[in-house]
C-alpha cells in the first residue's frame, strides 16, 4: 500500500456541475465551490467506497455515510475502533454482529451487505438509514413522540424481533438508540453486537455482557438479578423503550446507576396513561404487561402486535355514543356549513310507524337503492366541487377512506388554504393524496407561524394518514408521505427525480421552512443567514419557475417568494407582512457584510452565488474511480 501513489478524488459540484480535484484536501473538511459557493464535504477513499461524512460514533465503532461505487447506492459503513483491541476487545465481536444480523431476513432488521477488513480496519457495510435513531428523534421532539407513529414503529420492531427469536437469537440491548428509521420513516432494529445464538457460539465468547450495564434505563429485571435473560428480556427492554418514546420519560429515574437498575426488581413503573393523558388504557396495559417483572407473564411478540393493532383501531374508529333513550336517534356530527340540503327535502322531526317487519325491510331496501342512484347520477347534474366541499361525511363517499380515520380533520383544519389543497386533488379523484396535500399545507402554515408544536403536529398528521391507509388496505403515496415527512425531520437528500414538479416544490418548501424553524437567531454568525438556507431558497425559487400553469401551489405561495427573498437577503426589516418565522429570524439578524467562503487551492477568490441546488457530494461523471 505504501508504494502505491495516493488515489485521486474528483467530485462534481451539485450546484453547478463543475468538476473539482480535492485529492490534496483533508477528508471530511468543508470547502466552497469556486464557481457557485456551494458547500462541499471532501470524501475519503475506503476500499471501493467513498466515505462521504461521519454519522456518529459509539463505544465499539464509528459510522460513516458512504457511496458504493460498484452499485451506485448509498450505504452505511461501521468501522471497528482499533483502540479497543488494546483493552482486550476482539474485532471478532464486531464481525459477530454482521454474521448474526445477516441470518435474519426481515424488513424490520437493518440488512447487512458485506463485511471484512481493509488496510488494517475491520468494517461492516449495511443499509443507510437516513432517518436517524428513535433516540435522536425523541431528542429533537423535545418531549414525547406521536402515539400512532410510535405504535407503528414498535409493532414493526416486534415482528423483526419475532423473526430473530425463531432463529434462536436474542438481541440483549434493545433501546431507542438501536432502532433506526429509513427515509420513508420505517423502523428497523440494528446493533446485534451482543446477540446470542442459542444453538451456536454466543457473544460471551468475546465479551461478558453480564458485567456491563449497557442500557440501564431499559435492562430487564432478570438481567439485573442473574446476569442472564432469554427472549423475554428483549420484550421487557422494548416495552421500556415504548414507555420512554410515548411519555418522554424513562420508566425509572435515579442518579445512581446501580439504584436505577435495581428499581425495576422491586416496583413497577407509573402507568403511561397517568403520565400522558392521550395514551389509552388499552395501550398503557400493553406497555405494563411487556414490563412485567415476571418473564413468564410477559406477552409474546405476536400478542403484542395484535394488541397494538387493536388499540390503534380503537383510537381511529371510536365507538359511536350510545343514547340513553331507546327511540332517540344518535347525535349528528357537526360539519362545515358549506353544502346544505334544501329545507323540506328531509324532515328529521317526521316519524314513521311500521306495523310489520316486511314493510320495514322493504323501505330499507328502497332507501339503499335510492342512495345508490344518488351516488351514480347526482354528480352528472350537481357541481362536483360543491359536493366535495361538503362535510367530511360527504367527502368519504368519493374516497376510499372513512372520515373517522382522520381525527385531526376538524373544522379549523378546513380553513383556507388547506381546503384549496384538498380540493385540488379531490377534483381529480385522488382522495388519499388530497388528505396528504391538506395535511402538508396545514403543517407548513404552522411552521411559518413559528408554532412550538409544529414539528410534532406534522409528524402526528403523517402518522394518522399512514395508519388510516394501512387499516384501509391501501398504500400511502410515497411522494406525498415523503413531502410530509420532510417537515417532521431534517432531511438534506435531493427530491426524487420521479416526483412531479408540484411534489418537488413541496419537498423544497418543506425543507426551507424546517431549516428556518430550527434556526435560532442568536446562533447566526455575525447575523448572517447560513449559505445552506440561501441555497435551499435558490432551489425552491428555481423549482417554482417550472410549475404547471394554474398550479395551486403557485397560487398559495408564489407571491410570497419575492417577499421571502428580500427578507433573506437582509434588505428589509421585520414587518407585519412577514410570517412570524421570518420576523423572528430578522429580529436577531444584523446587516453585516457577507463573509467570504473558503477558497480552494489555486483560487484567489470565491464567487458569491449562494443559490444552488442542494444535493449530496457525488463523484464526477467521467472517470469515477481512479480519476
Amino acid at each position: 500500500m505504501a508504494d502505491q501513489p495516493p488515489r485521486k478524488i474528483k467530485i462534481a459540484c451539485p450546484g453547478c456541475g463543475q468538476k473539482l480535484d480535492v485529492s490534496e484536501m483533508p477528508p471530511f473538511s468543508r470547502v466552497n465551490c469556486p464557481s457557485c459557493s456551494f458547500e462541499l464535504i471532501v470524501p475519503k477513499w475506503f476500499n471501493n467506497y467513498l466515505l462521504e461524512s461521519p454519522e456518529g460514533a459509539g463505544g465499539m465503532a464509528a459510522v460513516y455515510r458512504a457511496l458504493d461505487l460498484a452499485l451506485d447506492r448509498e450505504v452505511a459503513i461501521k468501522v471497528f475502533n482499533p483502540d479497543l483491541a488494546a483493552h482486550g476487545v476482539s474485532p471478532g465481536l464486531f464481525l459477530h454482529e454482521a454474521r448474526i444480523a445477516a441470518t435474519i431476513n426481515h424488513p424490520a432488521v437493518v440488512p447487512i451487505y458485506s463485511c471484512g477488513e481493509w488496510d488494517g480496519s475491520t468494517y461492516i457495510v449495511m443499509q443507510y438509514m437516513g432517518g436517524g435513531t428513535l433516540e435522536s428523534r425523541l431528542s429533537r421532539a423535545r418531549g414525547r413522540l406521536p402515539v400512532m407513529e410510535t405504535c407503528r414503529w414498535i409493532r414493526d420492531i416486534c415482528e423483526g424481533l419475532g423473526a430473530a427469536r425463531e432463529l434462536g437469537i436474542v438481541h440483549h440491548d434493545i433501546k431507542p438508540a438501536n432502532i433506526l428509521l429509513d427515509l420513508d420513516s420505517n423502523a428497523k432494529i440494528s446493533d446485534f453486537g451482543l446477540s446470542q445464538v442459542v444453538s451456536g457460539k454466543s457473544a460471551s465468547a468475546y465479551l461478558d455482557p453480564s458485567k456491563m450495564w449497557l442500557s440501564p434505563q431499559y435492562v430487564s429485571p432478570e438481567k439485573v438479578l442473574t446476569g442472564e435473560e432469554g427472549p423475554e428480556g428483549d420484550v421487557y427492554s422494548l416495552g421500556a423503550s415504548f414507555y420512554h418514546l410515548l411519555t418522554g420519560e424513562p420508566p425509572f429515574r435515579a442518579d445512581d446507576v446501580q439504584e436505577l437498575v435495581n428499581m425495576r426488581t422491586k416496583s413497577d413503573p407509573v402507568p403511561p396513561d397517568l403520565v400522558r393523558p392521550d395514551i389509552t388504557p388499552a395501550l398503557s396495559s400493553v406497555i405494563l404487561d411487556m414490563m412485567d417483572r415476571d418473564p413468564a407473564a410477559r406477552p409474546s411478540y405476536k400478542q403484542v402486535v395484535t394488541r397494538i393493532n387493536d388499540a390503534l383501531r380503537a383510537i381511529m374508529r371510536p365507538a359511536p355514543p350510545v343514547s340513553e333513550e331507546k327511540n332517540e336517534p344518535p347525535p349528528r356530527t357537526k360539519s362545515r356549513k358549506v353544502f346544505s340540503i334544501p329545507a323540506g327535502r328531509i324532515n328529521p322531526s317526521k316519524k314513521h310507524s311500521f306495523r310489520t317487519s316486511h314493510i320495514t325491510l322493504l323501505l330499507i331496501l328502497l332507501f339503499l337503492m335510492s342512495g345508490l342512484c344518488l351516488l351514480v347520477f347526482l354528480p352528472r347534474f350537481v357541481d362536483q366541487r360543491a359536493l366535495l366541499d361538503a362535510a367530511p361525511a360527504l367527502k368519504a363517499i368519493y374516497g376510499d377512506l372513512p372520515a373517522e380515520s382522520f381525527p385531526f380533520l376538524d373544522d379549523s383544519f378546513y380553513d383556507s388554504p388547506v381546503l384549496d389543497a384538498e380540493l385540488a386533488f379531490s377534483d381529480q379523484g385522488y382522495s388519499l393524496e388530497a388528505r396528504y396535500a391538506a395535511a402538508w399545507v396545514s403543517a407548513v402554515s404552522q411552521m411559518l407561524d413559528d408554532a412550538p408544536s409544529a414539528v410534532v403536529s406534522a409528524a402526528d398528521m403523517g402518522d394518522h394518514l399512514r395508519s388510516a391507509a394501512s387499516l384501509a388496505g391501501t398504500q400511502p403515496p410515497r411522494a406525498d408521505a415523503y413531502c410530509l415527512a420532510v417537515l417532521s425531520r431534517p432531511d438534506q437528500n435531493p427530491p426524487d427525480v420521479y416526483f412531479s414538479a408540484e411534489q418537488q416544490v413541496r419537498v423544497l418548501l418543506g425543507r426551507l421552512v424546517r431549516s428556518l424553524y430550527d434556526l435560532a437567531p442568536d446562533s447566526l454568525e455575525n447575523g448572517r443567514i447560513p449559505d445552506r438556507v440561501l441555497t435551499q431558497f435558490g432551489a425552491l425559487r428555481n423549482a417554482f419557475q417550472v410549475l404547471p400553469e394554474g398550479s395551486w401551489l403557485a397560487k398559495l405561495y408564489g407571491a410570497r417568494l419575492s417577499v421571502w427573498q428580500t427578507a433573506l437577503s437582509g434588505d428589509s426589516k421585520p414587518s407585519d407582512d412577514l410570517e412570524p418565522i421570518f420576523r423572528r429570524l430578522l429580529s436577531g439578524k444584523s446587516a453585516s457584510a457577507k463573509k467570504p467562503g473558503n477558497i480552494l487551492p489555486g483560487q484567489s477568490e470565491t464567487i458569491d452565488a449562494p443559490f444552488g441546488v442542494p444535493s449530496r457530494t457525488t463523484p464526477a461523471d467521467d472517470d469515477p474511480v481512479d480519476f
